[in-house]
């Protein structure tokens, strides 16, 4: 049985590809140089080159600080902006804001040849605080239940598609069993109340999917089901799974993606102020990037 694998899946997985391929590339390039002890640097021949002002290094500042501006103010724009509504998914816009933000702050590292001090530690260390929080914030934002265009769902709307799941499942024998042993699985979770209990919920459902996936082993084994029936039922079981996950921590999740986001902003605003101020007195000293 061919593996279905959505556009989407491919979109990150090509995003990812990048990401790491420019990773090894500058590592493999400076790897001699980036191996030297501080001091002795400037005695190599590579230092012209390769110091943060030199001409690699500097472009690599430069790049990575624009990769993080254009990450920020496009994905905020496709939010924002009516015109640009219907310009894409806004998952899309979403993964290329994150890949840009963090490879955004890998060139910039690899800019400061991990030698970091002045206004430009401040920059780099908000920079590294915003990127971080940003992993957190994909974490919740992938919980929070969104229909095919990206609109968030209500809890009303959720346990609609809960029950029409729950009925196509149940039209055959294999199905209702299924869907009888994920409700009676989802009754001793509980709902959570704080972010460790969160974090306990999400662990918790997670075993509830392994269990599933065996069960559903035994019923196409016992009921004998065929090939594409299976698939069909795989599908639509774990679809189940997630739906009842993000119902019972819909409440919380939006809680906590609300706090996150109220933090988030602050060190981004933060970042942008020590950027522009470490780009100015860059300009003052006389630094250019070519030439």
């Amino acid at each position: 049985m061919l593996l279905k694998i959505s556009s989407h899946a491919v979109f990150v997985a090509f995003l990812l590809l990048i990401g790491m391929a420019s990773v090894a590339a500058l590592t493999i390039y400076g790897w001699s140089y980036y191996l030297l002890p501080f001091p002795d640097r400037p005695f190599s021949e590579q230092y012209a080159w390769m110091k943060p002002s030199g001409s690699f290094s500097h472009g690599l500042g430069i790049f990575g600080s624009l990769m993080i501006f254009l990450g920020v103010t496009g994905y905020s724009s496709r939010k924002r902006l009516r015109w640009l509504s219907s310009t894409g998914r806004l998952s899309n816009w979403l993964d290329i804001h994150i890949f840009l933000c963090l490879m955004g702050p890998v060139l910039v590292i690899y800019h400061t040849t991990f030698k970091i001090g002045g206004v430009a530690a401040i920059t780099f260390w908000t920079m590294i605080s915003v990127a971080s929080s940003g992993i957190i914030g994909r974490f919740l934002y992938a919980r929070i239940p969104r229909n095919v265009h990206g609109i968030h769902l209500s809890h009303d709307e959720l346990s609609g598609q809960i029950n029409t799941l729950g009925n196509t499942l149940s039209q055959t024998p294999a199905g209702a069993l299924l869907v009888a042993f994920i409700d009676k699985a989802f009754q001793s979770v509980a709902a959570p109340t704080s972010l460790s209990s969160l974090i306990k919920t999400l662990l918790q459902i997670e075993g509830i999917k392994a269990r599933t996936r065996r069960e559903l082993r035994w019923v196409v084994r016992d009921e004998h089901v065929s090939r594409e029936l299976r698939h069909q039922l795989h599908v639509a079981a774990i679809e189940r799974l997630n739906l009842r996950e993000r119902s019972l921590i819909l409440q919380q999740v939006e809680r906590f993606f609300y706090y996150w986001h109220a933090i988030h902003l602050p060190f981004t605003i933060i970042m942008f102020i020590t950027l522009a101020m470490h780009v100015a007195v860059v300009i003052l000293l006389g630094y250019r990037w070519i030439g």
